[in-house]
């Protein structure tokens, strides 16, 4: 509910999360025609307080997802169910987050943080500041001295990770001795993965605030990075099926081969959402 992922001060924040990121994780990432990223997952300190006639949002997760038809691979757009004409289905509109007004809780962050363990780095500050991948892993806490280090970012192998200046949801992968490290969700919010605290001045500290909000689809998308935010007022399960209902992408007629987290799942449309799992179609004739 994701991203969102979110993603400072209250006003340079919100203007980074997708109207320069606002409106973009949630998660976690508001102008009207964008969506934000719920934050009553990211932090049991996070609470959400709505008017009578609105229901909290209660589950919040981000699955990833990546289609390939016919060989050619189809970008998940941005804004499935938010933008009406990609919000072709309704029959879940009771579960979702309509246009509202609330007053939210926003936790602490640190302007490097993640919101996921998809490895994405989320860079959000109230200063022009440049931030090395050295700044992110302080933060995170990880120890790194007299370890075989191997470092990639977006893809690109980083040999001097001190100096590499970090680029906002820049995609981390490491290994150490040997051994591929997840990067854990809520670094720089979690105080337990919140080690350094040398850059907090350009971060954001908890703050209450009124918004607008968009209405919004239970599963819709903030951005094109293929992460689907699941965000219900309900504990319930949802499906890969219905969000291609909402999405409008017709597959019928197709051979769809599909992978959760590299392992085949017979039937795509019964694929249930969960918190950061890799999903993977490829449809084809």
């Amino acid at each position: 509910m994701h991203g969102a992922k979110i993603r400072t001060d209250s006003k340079a924040y919100f203007m980074n999360l997708d109207v320069k990121k606002l409106l973009g994780i949630a998660a976690v990432t508001v102008a009207i025609t964008v969506g934000i990223t719920i934050f009553t997952a990211i932090s049991p300190n996070a609470q959400l307080s709505t008017g009578s006639n609105n229901k909290p949002i209660i589950i919040h997760i981000h699955p990833h997802l990546n289609v390939t038809v016919d060989g050619k691979p189809v970008t998940v757009p941005a804004y499935i169910g938010i933008d009406p004409s990609l919000w072709k289905d309704h029959s879940l509109d009771q579960y979702g987050m309509q246009s509202m007004n609330m007053k939210m809780i926003m936790p602490a962050m640190a302007p490097l943080h993640t919101m996921n363990n998809s490895g994405t780095i989320m860079v959000e500050s109230s200063t022009n500041k440049k931030y090395t991948l050295d700044d992110f892993i302080k933060i995170w806490g990880i120890d790194l001295k007299h370890k075989n280090v191997a470092i990639s970012v977006d893809g690109n192998p980083v040999t001097d990770f001190k100096n590499y200046v970090l680029t906002d949801k820049a995609r981390l992968n490491m290994t150490v001795d040997g051994n591929p490290i997840q990067i854990p969700a809520q670094i720089g919010i979690d105080p337990s993965l919140w080690k350094d605290h040398s850059l907090d001045q350009y971060g954001m500290q908890s703050m209450n605030m009124n918004m607008v909000m968009p209405g919004m689809a239970t599963l819709h998308t903030h951005n094109t990075s293929g992460i689907i935010h699941v965000e219900s007022s309900v504990y319930r399960t949802y499906t890969l099926g219905e969000f291609l209902n909402n999405w409008g992408l017709d597959l019928n007629g197709k051979t769809v081969k599909a992978t959760v987290d590299g392992m085949p799942v017979p039937d795509y449309k019964n694929i249930i959402l969960r918190d950061g799992e890799q999903i993977n179609l490829d449809a084809g004739n």
